[in-house]
């Protein structure tokens, strides 16, 4: 019979960092969702001051909660876009995905 003491602790020594990084990449997936709904709606809110021609609370707003705005103005349509940068927590998901992560989202409204 072999002595199979140290067993267990060698394998629990290589399996712990590959289980760190997957529950990782799966915060910053997550965390990469609600940050997409969240900038949704921060687009309904900006939409809602852009109807109302609030252009200082827009401007204010998107500052406060680091949002790019851009706005495309045709004769009967405007489209506005939000672009927000995330940053990766886990370790190698920066090279996988573009770092830092940028997520967009706009909506297309009728001038009146």
């Amino acid at each position: 019979m072999k002595n199979e003491r140290g067993q267990a602790l060698i394998e629990f020594i290589l399996i712990v960092p590959v289980l760190a990084l997957f529950i990782l990449g799966i915060f910053d997936i997550g965390n990469v969702i609600y940050k997409k709904y969240q900038l949704e709606n921060d687009l309904d809110y900006i939409i809602d001051l852009y109807e109302a021609d609030k252009n200082i609370e827009i401007t204010s707003y998107s500052n406060k909660q680091n949002i790019q705005i851009s706005k495309d103005v045709k004769s009967e349509y405007t489209t506005i876009t939000l672009n927000k940068q995330i940053k990766f927590v886990t370790p190698g998901l920066d090279k996988i995905f573009k770092a830092p992560y940028s997520i967009t989202t706009s909506r297309t409204i009728v001038n009146e």
